[in-house]
C-alpha cells in the first residue's frame, strides 16, 4: 500500500531542451533527404494527374451544359416561331441552323468542343446538308444520342424530350 500511482519517469539529463540523439549526430542524413524528396516527387506526381484528369471532366461536364442550353433553347425557339430549327453537333463543335426557302441556313459561329463527344442518330434520319438534330414546330425532335467523354450522355427518342446521365 505504499506504492505512489502513477508512471515511474526515467530521468535523462536533456542539453537545451532537445531530446538527445543516439550515436550524438546532429541534422539529417544524405539518404534521409534523398527519401523525403523521393516521397514529396511522387506525392507531386499523383496529385497533378488528379487535377489534370478533374480538368478533363469539367471540361466535358461543361459541354454537355451548353448542348442541354442549346437543346432547350433551339427547342423552344421552333415551337414559339412555328419554323424548324436545327443543331450540327458533328465535327469541331455546335452550330445553329434554320431552315429557309433555300434550305438550310447554318450559322456562321461554331461553339467549339472543350472534350471528347461521340454522336449517333437513326440512320433514315440523316438529310444529306441538314442539321443532326431537328427540331420541329409541333416540339419533336430527331432522335438520337450523345456521350460527353466520361461525364455523361444525353439522348432523346424524338417525342420525350431530352434525357440526361452524368457519369
Amino acid at each position: 500500500m505504499g506504492r505512489k500511482r502513477g508512471y515511474r519517469l526515467v530521468e535523462r539529463q536533456l542539453r537545451h531542451g532537445l531530446s538527445p540523439r543516439l550515436g550524438g549526430e546532429h541534422g539529417f542524413s544524405l539518404i534521409e533527404l534523398l527519401v523525403v524528396i523521393a516521397v514529396l516527387a511522387i506525392l507531386s506526381v499523383g496529385a497533378t494527374l488528379v487535377v489534370s484528369r478533374g480538368g478533363d471532366t469539367s471540361e466535358t461536364a461543361a459541354d454537355m451544359t451548353r448542348f442541354q442550353t442549346n437543346y432547350m433553347t433551339l427547342r423552344a425557339l421552333a415551337i414559339q416561331g412555328r419554323e424548324m430549327r436545327g443543331l450540327t453537333v458533328q465535327g469541331a463543335g455546335m452550330r445553329r441552323a434554320r431552315l429557309g426557302e433555300d434550305g438550310w441556313v447554318q450559322a456562321s459561329s461554331v461553339q467549339p468542343w472543350r472534350g471528347l463527344v461521340n454522336f449517333s442518330e437513326q440512320a433514315e434520319a440523316y438529310e444529306p446538308g441538314g442539321p443532326d438534330i431537328r427540331f420541329l414546330a409541333n416540339g419533336r425532335t430527331s432522335a438520337f444520342s450523345i456521350g460527353f467523354g466520361v461525364a455523361g450522355r444525353c439522348r432523346s427518342d424524338g417525342w420525350s424530350g431530352l434525357t440526361c446521365e452524368e457519369g
